[in-house]
C-alpha cells in the first residue's frame, strides 16, 4: 500500500508542461552509440523567420524559477492560501515575494559558487519533468546558499516510480554550457564521474533524507520513498539510478537558416542539427567508456544554441544579475 501511495503522490505533484512545445522543439532521430546505456535527446528553441527563438525561451524559462529553485511544500503552501486571501493585491503580492526569493537565491548562488551554468541547471530540470515525466524531489538550489549545508554533486534530484514493477529510478542531473561542444562533454564526463563516487552518491541521498520532508510528499508516500534509500531494506535493491545531463553548446547549422527556406525551416534544421549529434553522439560515449562508466545509464540532452555566451547573458539579465 505503501507503494501505491508513492505512485499517487508523485502523480499529484507532477505538472504539465506541454507548454514548453512552443519554445522547445525536438529532433526525432534514430542514432544509437556502441554505449548501450546511453540514450541521445535533441532540442533546440524554436524557430521563427529563420532566427532561434532564444529570448523568447528564456522568459519562458524564467518564469519557472520559483518551481525550481524553492521546495515544492513551500510554494504549495502559498498556493493553498490564495483562497483565504481577501484582494487581488495580496494573492499577487504573496506570489511576487515567492518569485523575488527564488531569484535571490540564483543570484546568492552565483557568487557563493562563480558558476554562470544556472540557465542549463534550469533548462534540465525543464526537460526532465517535461519528457521523463520525473517531479524534482529536492530543490537544491534552495540549499546551496546555506554556509552551514555543503552542497555539492550533481545539479538536480528527480525520481520517477514504475508501479507495475515497484522500482524507484533517482535520476541525478548535471548541465553543461559551453560554446566549445568538446570542452563541455570533457567537463560533464568529469563531473558525471565525480558525482557517481561512493562519496558523493551518499551525500545526495543524504540530502533527500534530510530535506524530504520539503517535498510535497504526504508521510505514506516519503515513507516508502525513504525505503529505496535505506540499505537495510529490500525496496533498495529495486531502485535504478540514471544520469541526466544536458549540454549546451555554439552551433553553427543556426547561420545556414535563410528566410528564403521557410517552410522547410525545421526540416532542414534538424537535418544538420542530427548530423551534429551523430558526430558528437559516439564521442560522448567514448568519453563515457573512458571514465569507467560503460554501464551508467545516461539520458543526454543536446541543446544547441547560436551562441551560449548570448544566451547566458540574456538569462542573467531576465532574473536581475548585474555584471561584476
Amino acid at each position: 500500500m505503501e507503494f501505491d501511495a508513492l505512485a499517487t503522490a508523485l502523480a499529484i505533484i507532477k505538472k504539465d508542461w506541454s507548454v514548453l512545445s512552443s519554445r522547445i522543439h525536438t529532433a526525432e532521430h534514430d542514432i544509437v552509440t556502441n554505449h548501450k546505456h546511453l540514450n541521445l535527446r535533441l532540442h533546440y528553441p524554436a524557430l521563427r523567420d529563420a532566427q532561434a527563438t532564444v529570448e523568447e525561451l528564456v522568459r519562458t524559462i524564467a518564469l519557472y524559477l520559483t518551481h525550481f529553485s524553492l521546495p515544492r511544500k513551500q510554494v504549495e503552501a502559498i498556493y493553498a492560501t490564495q483562497e483565504t486571501m481577501k484582494t487581488a493585491f495580496e494573492r499577487h503580492q504573496a506570489i511576487s515575494r515567492l518569485e523575488q526569493e527564488a531569484r535571490s537565491l540564483f543570484i546568492r548562488a552565483r557568487k557563493s559558487s562563480q558558476r554562470t551554468g544556472e540557465a542549463g541547471e534550469l533548462l534540465l530540470y525543464l526537460l526532465t519533468e517535461w519528457l521523463l515525466d520525473a517531479p524534482q524531489i529536492i530543490a537544491k538550489m534552495s540549499l546551496k546558499t546555506n554556509a552551514q549545508m555543503p552542497v555539492y554533486g550533481f545539479d538536480g534530484i528527480h525520481v520517477r516510480f514504475d508501479a507495475k514493477t515497484n522500482r524507484l529510478v533517482l535520476f541525478s542531473g548535471e548541465a553543461k554550457l559551453h560554446s566549445d561542444i568538446t570542452k563541455a562533454i570533457a567537463s560533464a564526463v568529469t563531473s558525471i564521474k565525480t558525482g557517481l563516487s561512493r562519496e558523493k552518491m551518499q551525500h545526495e541521498i543524504e540530502l533527500v533524507q534530510r530535506h524530504i520532508d520539503f517535498s510535497g510528499l504526504d508521510e505514506t508516500a516519503r515513507t516508502a520513498l525513504l525505503r529505496y534509500l535505506d540499505p537495510f531494506d529490500e525496496a533498495y535493491n529495486n531502485r535504478l539510478e540514471v544520469v541526466t545531463c544536458l549540454i549546451g553548446f555554439d552551433f553553427t547549422g543556426y547561420a545556414r537558416l535563410s528566410p528564403d527556406e521557410l517552410e522547410d525551416l525545421d526540416t532542414n534544421f534538424k537535418t544538420s542539427a542530427t548530423a551534429k549529434l551523430r558526430e558528437v553522439g559516439p564521442i560522448f560515449a567514448k568519453a563515457l567508456t573512458d571514465a569507467g562508466l560503460a554501464n551508467q545509464r545516461v539520458e543526454l540532452f543536446l541543446f544547441p544554441v547560436p551562441s551560449v555566451s548570448v544566451l547566458r547573458d540574456l538569462f542573467q539579465n531576465q532574473i536581475g544579475w548585474t555584471r561584476d
